[in-house]
């Protein structure tokens, strides 16, 4: 099985970077694979370029890793444009991609899970993306090396094949004028996700992100995603310098350590561990509500 290369995104944390290749050393193809980085430039103040100096300097100083190529960008391209131009320059070399962005620890076994799921999913064409990441829903023993299908995309830690990223649209307004209203609530999830007013929110100019067109294009194509039931990846982005992650979102700490992986059957969303993570979100919408009100009352108080 030939390996896909890693296209790895940085930008000014030089302590999550070096945690990042560090976790990819302890991967037993880690020194076949392919890496190539590329590193967005700092914006106009002292310590941004201070930061990006010094995530530079840890990059230079790679050692026991197959970099093809580097790029260090003069100016600040934002995450938008230096992941898509990255991954289409990847692309012009290679047929399939692993993504990794400068705040995700991996585990031993993620080079292995990203390999043999691309591999799974190469032949079959309604199955688009593969990710890494999910959300930390219950599982037992058994189950833990299992993967399962649904139709939203995440990015912390992920793959596809070139057959499917070609049809990337970045256009919001196709999205806004071509979904109904129906689509829209299925692609929120029945409410539980935000992904339709981040599109609403990019068309504005209010954001400017990547990851929602291609969300919205594997949507629109009634494309699957293939996701692990326990993670491979953990989001370590949440510090003062995080400029895209979201503030909080519930994670498992624990990472998959499992060289086995089963695949799907069946080429069709999984139900049940769709129901499991709506469950998740319900639950921590319930908190996050809940905390809100504590604070108010805790306020009024004072």
């Amino acid at each position: 099985m030939k390996l896909a290369p890693i296209a790895l995104f940085a930008y000014n944390r030089p302590e999550a970077l070096f945690k990042t290749l560090e976790s990819l050393k302890n991967n037993k193809s880690i020194k076949k694979t392919d890496i190539y980085i590329f590193s967005d430039g700092p914006i106009s103040n002292k310590i941004d370029r201070k930061k990006v100096y010094e995530v530079r300097k840890i990059i230079k100083n790679i050692k026991s890793l197959k970099i093809k190529k580097i790029i260090f960008y003069k100016t600040n391209r934002g995450l938008k444009k230096n992941i898509i131009e990255g991954i289409n320059y990847v692309f012009k070399k290679h047929s399939k991609i692993i993504v990794l962005e400068d705040d995700l620890l991996v585990s031993p076994y993620f080079i292995n899970y990203m390999n043999r799921s691309l591999n799974f999913i190469k032949y079959k064409k309604n199955i688009w993306h593969v990710s890494a990441w999910s959300y930390p829903i219950k599982t037992n023993y058994k189950n833990s090396n299992d993967t399962f299908l649904w139709h939203n995309m995440n990015c912390w830690g992920w793959g596809t094949h070139r057959i499917h990223w070609k049809k990337l649209i970045l256009n919001s307004d196709f999205f806004i004028k071509s979904f109904t209203k129906e689509q829209i609530n299925d692609f929120n999830f029945d409410g539980n996700l935000n992904n339709w007013s981040q599109l609403i929110r990019n068309h504005q100019k209010k954001i400017n992100t990547w990851a929602i067109f291609w969300n919205a294009t594997i949507f629109w194509n009634k494309g699957l995603c293939l996701n692990p039931v326990k993670s491979y990846v953990r989001n370590i982005g949440f510090g003062e310098n995080s400029t895209n992650t979201l503030k909080y979102i519930a994670q498992s700490k624990d990472l998959n350590f499992n060289a086995k992986i089963y695949f799907p059957k069946k080429q069709d969303s999984n139900h049940l561990y769709i129901k499991k993570i709506k469950n998740h979100m319900f639950l921590r919408k319930k908190i996050k509500l809940i905390s809100l009100l504590m604070n108010k009352i805790s306020n009024i108080f004072k």
